[in-house]
């Protein structure tokens, strides 16, 4: 494959298909959108905008400068204008993406002519993704915290785009510069050690399969050995990966999670804190008062007592 260096003469490229800005974003110069099901077959193509996809779910294929990168959940690729790449779907393979794609003056009019501008390349925000073929980061690989905070930064994006509230662009201008300064922090932050690599690698499904149950069934009896035998991995080395992934301990996990609940629960409803802390899976009031003011900093009532004020 011939390697394009980030001019505008690569868009005529012979069989190299381009994607003009002009006719796939309306009204403001941004896009945000989830590929639900499968991923389209995108042979050679290139684009005059920066295109971000992040995987949620599945796998599929990219392929840049010659070599091709599987692409599965957690996963992210960022893709300057003009340069060449290509997406292939694994055939029966559910995939969840969310693409977002925007042009630099997005963010800052000033990168209104991105070929000429003096000023491009002053921006810390945009520097490390405007570069040549050669040199762009095929794939970056998302974690624990990192990734769930990456996946709510989309989510409210997309519903921002998809909503057109009242201020809907400064939001996400707002949410797109978080973003990117995320994936920047990653990219600087090197790899794990590949023995670390090695481990995440092979028990990353395992692990994520257990994550997804815990989500769902936080509010039953949940012990750290069931878990284990469900991961089919030691109480030991669960525990080393566990923490790795998600920066918590199994314990920390769960309360976090089910004091999240309750908090929606106490906003949401007028349901007893009794009756809450029994629905999200704590068998002692007093412990899950005790807990949730370590991790709230009030108590569940005065929680209540104070969204309620905000949002009255």
């Amino acid at each position: 494959m011939k390697k394009y260096q980030y001019n505008n003469n690569s868009k005529n490229s012979t069989n190299v298909r381009f994607f003009d800005s002009e006719y796939e974003m309306n009204k403001i110069p941004f896009k945000i959108y989830k590929l639900e099901n499968n991923v389209p077959i995108l042979n050679d193509h290139t684009h005059d905008y920066i295109q971000l996809w992040y995987v949620l779910k599945g796998a599929f294929r990219h392929s840049i400068n010659d070599y091709e990168y599987e692409m599965v959940k957690g996963d992210l690729f960022v893709i300057p204008p003009f340069v060449v790449h290509r997406v292939r779907p694994n055939e029966g393979e559910c995939v969840k993406v969310i693409g977002c794609e925007f042009l630099p003056q997005f963010i800052d009019d000033r990168f209104e002519n991105i070929s000429n501008s003096n000023d491009f390349f002053d921006f810390a925000y945009l520097e490390p993704f405007m570069v040549s073929q050669d040199m762009v980061k095929p794939k970056l690989n998302l974690q624990g915290e990192i990734q769930a905070q990456v996946e709510e930064i989309l989510e409210e994006m997309l519903l921002e785009y998809n909503n057109l509230d009242k201020y809907y662009e400064i939001f996400l201008k707002g949410d797109l510069l978080k973003l990117l300064a995320i994936i920047i922090r990653e990219y600087n932050s090197g790899y794990q050690s590949s023995e670390d690599k090695e481990a995440f690698q092979k028990y990353r499904d395992a692990i994520s399969g257990t994550i997804q149950y815990i989500n769902k069934h936080y509010n039953e009896e949940l012990r750290l050995d069931d878990v284990c035998k469900r991961s089919m991995m030691s109480k030991t080395y669960f525990c080393y990966i566990f923490k790795s992934l998600t920066r918590k301990t199994f314990s920390e996990y769960l309360i976090d999670l089910r004091i999240q609940k309750s908090m929606e629960l106490l906003v949401e409803t007028s349901m007893p804190v009794t009756e809450i802390c029994y629905k999200i899976g704590f068998n002692d009031v007093t412990h899950f008062c005790r807990m949730f003011k370590k991790v709230v900093g009030v108590s569940p009532t005065n929680y209540r007592n104070i969204a309620s004020d905000k949002y009255s």
